[in-house]
């Protein structure tokens, strides 16, 4: 039995969603099409190396791990999926509800992460308590 190669996409997009689809292992796949617009095709050819020739498996399982995260808190924190690229502000908040003062959160329960942020994400499997 043969196997046909699909036809290749006639315009760059489609090409880079295309090319997208090969390292799904370590991208959010229902985000392909964005990052396909937005990644230029030198961008995708680099992430696709380090993929495939560039990284050990461990290494891509902790990427792949902290795009998971990173998509989960976005969605708990913001309740829209993580923009690309990061606004500045989203990135300060990030920074905001992970680099805070536990001495500071005794007396202040709303300092640093928000308790309903930290659910969701434990919840899901991404955050342990």
């Amino acid at each position: 039995m043969d196997i046909i190669a699909p036809k290749s996409a006639p315009d760059a997009i489609a090409r880079r969603a295309e090319t997208l689809d090969t390292i799904a292992a370590v991208l959010p796949i229902d985000r392909r099409d964005k990052l396909a617009e937005i990644l230029s095709d030198q961008d995708v050819e680099t992430l696709r190396h380090l993929v495939n020739e560039g990284m050990g498996d461990n290494t891509l399982r902790a990427l792949a791990s902290d795009l998971g995260y990173l998509e989960a808190w976005a969605m708990a924190a913001t309740g829209s999926p993580l923009p690309w690229p990061a606004p500045e502000a989203l990135l300060l908040k990030f920074v905001a509800h992970h680099l805070w003062d536990p001495a500071r959160r005794e007396t202040d329960p709303e300092h640093g992460m928000p308790a309903a942020v930290g659910q969701a994400l434990r919840d899901g499997g991404f955050l342990r308590s």
